[in-house]
């Protein structure tokens, strides 16, 4: 018969948003508040060996680092977890889980590493472990992808294995496409979960969608506290806390998000926003790696309409890969447009070969000289370029505008 649980990922997820340093105080306060709650998962960071051992960060290059920072901590009704993103932890920085606080591991990998990983997660089911297998970036699996995937996961028999909307792009009937298809192939001892991102303000009501569909299996909902989390943020524990408390006769103690949302997270909110973002929309909306667009904003020269129209143009097997020196070419030849302005060049020419030109840039210096800027005008009476600005004192005849963008709010101002 069908159970659903719940699973926070605040102190791995949200580290994302604070590279992981919440505090130690921070760290095993949230544990427990999260504990008392009632929550079912805790997952308490990554396991990465490229990073130092820090007592103030959620992410630690071995099990024995959450074994310390997690001294003296009893266990109570949650069962915690760490995450591996496979190829950042090696096999033998993983103890036992007999000699471990943590009782689970979650592996997250993209669809190309399948055969490397898979080995690799043996390994751990081996050494006692909750294995949790994450099919990060889920749209980029098509549907037989899947089921041979399936095929393979149902040979290890891992404890769960989650539906991950790593860009934030699926809605109810993507959802729902995606959840049959495992979920009528999967092993059905498998436990199945969903990890939502909210780049379309989806993730919590996609998170009560997968919660109520129709399964005779166990099922695992992620979500944080605040909705703290990578790009547009997950859905929001308390919010969905509330939704099971209110429909799945749970008893999830919601002050005790609050508690630590107050005194602990809100202090790292204010400081570190998250949260939906229009270039995170935007990613979603062209279905591709969200530093493709952060890329191209960077640039500060191309209006949205032209960033949309280079996403546009993107293949298919390069939109959820991220490659810089690819969306670097895209960008050159976009704004490397070839166009024939000889005539414009001739008739300037014949129109100003015999005028004083005067050209006036942006900066206070505009202000400061005004009265010997005025004196030079009334001399000289020159021909006056505006260089990127449309200045307030002087009447310029030409505006010259260097790119898309500025000429866009030049334009939207008068």
């Amino acid at each position: 018969m069908k159970k659903v649980f719940l699973l926070d990922c605040t102190l791995r997820d949200g580290g994302y948003v604070n590279d992981w340093e919440f505090g130690h105080s921070v760290i095993t306060g949230t544990y427990k508040k999260l504990d008392t709650a009632g929550v079912d998962y805790i997952e308490v960071g990554f396991l990465d060996d490229r990073r130092q051992f820090d007592n103030n960060r959620s992410i630690v290059p071995n099990t024995k680092g959450f074994d310390v920072i997690m001294e003296g901590i009893r266990k109570k009704n949650a069962i915690p977890v760490a995450m591996i993103d496979y190829g950042t932890c090696s096999i033998e920085n993983i103890a036992p889980c007999s000699e471990s606080f943590i009782d689970g591991i979650r592996v997250i990998f993209k669809k190309e590493k399948i055969e490397q990983a898979l080995p690799f997660c043996q390994a751990i089911k081996d050494k006692g472990y909750k294995l949790f297998i994450q099919a990060i970036s889920i749209t980029a699996y098509s549907d037989m992808e899947m089921l041979l995937y399936i095929e393979k996961i149902n040979q290890i028999k891992p404890y769960a294995f989650s539906i991950v909307d790593t860009y934030g792009l699926l809605d109810k009937n993507k959802l729902m496409h995606y959840f049959n298809l495992i979920d009528n192939n999967l092993d059905p001892s498998i436990i199945i979960g969903y990890h939502s991102h909210n780049n379309f303000q989806l993730a919590f009501s996609n998170t009560i969608e997968f919660l109520s569909l129709t399964t005779n299996r166990h099922m695992i909902a992620d979500a944080t506290i605040y909705g703290m989390g990578k790009s547009a943020g997950n859905c929001a524990y308390e919010l969905l806390a509330l939704h099971m408390n209110q429909y799945y006769e749970k008893n999830y103690d919601i002050n005790q998000f609050l508690e630590a949302l107050d005194a602990d997270l809100m202090p790292i909110y204010q400081k570190h926003y998250w949260g939906y973002k229009y270039n995170y929309f935007i990613s979603a909306m062209q279905n591709c790696h969200p530093n493709y667009v952060q890329y191209m904003l960077d640039m500060k020269t191309l209006t949205i309409s032209a960033v949309n129209d280079i996403l546009t143009s993107i293949p298919v097997e390069k939109k959820l890969q991220f490659d810089k020196q690819f969306i670097e070419s895209m960008y050159l030849k976009y704004q490397s447009a070839v166009i024939d302005d000889e005539d414009a060049v001739r008739d300037l020419k014949e129109e100003w070969q015999n005028k004083t030109i005067l050209l006036v840039g942006p900066g206070q210096s505009i202000e400061k000289e005004k009265n010997k800027l005025y004196a030079c005008i009334d001399e000289l009476k020159p021909c006056i370029i505006s260089v990127n600005l449309i200045p307030p004192s002087i009447e310029s005849d030409f505006v010259f505008v260097s790119n898309a963008k500025r000429y866009g709010k030049m334009v939207d101002s008068y």
